[in-house]
């Protein structure tokens, strides 16, 4: 890779070195990529990274000191949604395996950080729905706990020819809320309850009426 070109902005030329370069890259390669001093590098580096233009971990330390940082371009990094976007394709090409929805919800839950174990069931139910939320669905529980509405599904435009979709979806869920450590299950999802919309009722231990009255009974 050549030095900085005359007259381009240092900063976007770094951006597109990280963006070209086949692996990260540490101050100093960039430096030396670039011709610019270290601390100039650093300083736009900084920029970069809070414009979220650039993502950056840290080496394993080999000696003494602080480990060094690396650098890449942020685009690099796979979203939560490309890597569900995968495991949905590599399971719909195994459609046949009859217990493919399980294991495309497993891959897609390993996506996310590990949920905490919820304190409560209603502490459950939230931390699935915002899991929901990162995995690119929009997400809202009732007011009561006892169902999550689901929207904004990223492959609505093809449940219809893969219906297996919303079976991943449905163990995804079920997996989600037993990783909280609460007595919470999936009882059913309710694909397109409304226009757009799906509804996972939820059965907890905690919400246990008294009573249940039915029509006929007031009929009788």
């Amino acid at each position: 890779m050549d030095a900085l070109t005359p007259g381009r902005d240092s900063r976007a030329q770094i951006a597109d070195l990280l963006a070209n370069s086949p692996e990260p890259l540490t101050v100093d390669a960039i430096s030396e990529h670039t011709g610019l001093h270290a601390n100039t590098v650093r300083s736009h580096l900084e920029v970069l990274l809070a414009k979220e233009v650039v993502t950056r971990e840290s080496t394993e330390r080999t000696g003494r000191g602080r480990p060094r940082w690396i650098y890449q371009s942020a685009a690099k990094v796979p979203s939560p949604y490309q890597i569900l976007a995968g495991a949905l394709s590599t399971q719909l090409a195994q459609i046949k395996d009859p217990l493919a929805a399980r294991s495309a919800a497993e891959l897609w839950v390993e996506a996310l950080p590990a949920l905490p174990i919820a304190a409560s069931p209603d502490e459950a139910v939230a931390e699935a729905t915002d899991a929901l939320n990162r995995l690119g669905f929009t997400a809202e529980a009732t007011a009561l706990g006892d169902a999550i509405h689901v929207s904004g599904c990223p492959y609505a435009d093809i449940v219809e020819a893969n219906p297996v979709i919303c079976e991943i979806h449905t163990a995804m869920l079920s997996t989600l809320l037993a990783n909280t450590g609460q007595p919470i299950a999936v009882t059913s999802m309710e694909v397109w309850s409304r226009p757009g919309m799906c509804t996972a009722r939820l059965q907890r231990t905690d919400q246990q009426p008294s009573r249940i009255i039915t029509p006929e009974e007031i009929q009788s």
